[in-house]
């Protein structure tokens, strides 16, 4: 049995990367509304400092989840008593696990337009927190 030699990697034919691998975690292009937002960001497992951030980031939003005037880095900052590095480490965080977008997507997150998106799955374990400290307050009292 003979065997021809086999093609080296520049000799392969280019393929052109999934949406779905450039993207990240698939997100609703919709904006999150605002309760369900924060409900989800404090039922997640982000460290207290990334929550705070959020949490204050979703006071600049109205109800449906939209900016009417965007809080940028330095908003936060004073906004929260945090250090610039520390709010900047928590936007990106909520960014890489689908809590925000950014626009445009590739600038620096400083100036960039941020949107409340909830991460798939978010939204049901805010629900399964929630009621799990509704049933221990009902059953405490």
């Amino acid at each position: 049995m003979t065997t021809g030699t086999r093609p080296t990697p520049a000799q392969m034919p280019r393929r052109r990367p999934t949406p779905a691998a450039t993207e990240g975690p698939a997100l609703d292009p919709r904006p999150a509304h605002r309760k369900p937002w924060e409900r989800a960001v404090l039922a997640s497992s982000l460290p207290g400092n990334f929550r705070f951030v959020g949490i204050a980031l979703s006071t600049h939003a109205d109800g449906r989840g939209f900016f009417a005037r965007q809080p940028r880095v330095i908003g936060l900052v004073h906004d929260t008593g945090l250090h610039v590095g520390q709010v900047r480490v928590a936007l990106a965080a909520l960014l890489s696990r689908g809590f925000i977008r950014q626009s445009p997507a590739d600038g620096p997150i400083d100036n960039a337009d941020l949107i409340l998106t909830l991460p798939p799955g978010a939204l049901a374990r805010a629900r399964r927190a929630h009621q799990t400290t509704t049933n221990r307050s009902s059953a405490d009292a």
